[in-house]
């Protein structure tokens, strides 16, 4: 699995990230669809303040997932300890680092 450095405008900002080759593509999907919602919470004109626009975004999209994952019969309490099992492999690695 090769890593590619791919450069991403994301909400007006400039990042280089790097990815697997093969999940560039979701990536960059990824940042549109976080794009967009930025976009339209910004449209709005109700939240002018980034930071509360970026937290909207985020809940958005999380939101968005979560009706998709239960259209599709993945039972909350499964997708709940998927979400656990990430956040603690994320935090065994970062206890690594630290």
């Amino acid at each position: 699995m090769s890593i590619e450095q791919v450069s991403l405008d994301i909400m007006g900002r400039s990042f280089t990230i790097g990815t697997p080759s093969e999940e560039k593509n979701t990536l960059l999907q990824a940042v549109n669809m976080l794009n967009q919602k930025f976009d339209t919470i910004k449209q709005t004109g109700r939240i002018v303040e980034t930071d509360k626009i970026v937290i909207m975004a985020a809940l958005n999209v999380v939101h968005d997932l979560l009706k998709m994952s239960m259209k599709d019969d993945l039972a909350i309490g499964d997708f709940e300890r998927k979400i656990t099992d990430m956040i603690n492999a994320c935090d065994k690695v970062l206890s690594k680092t630290a």
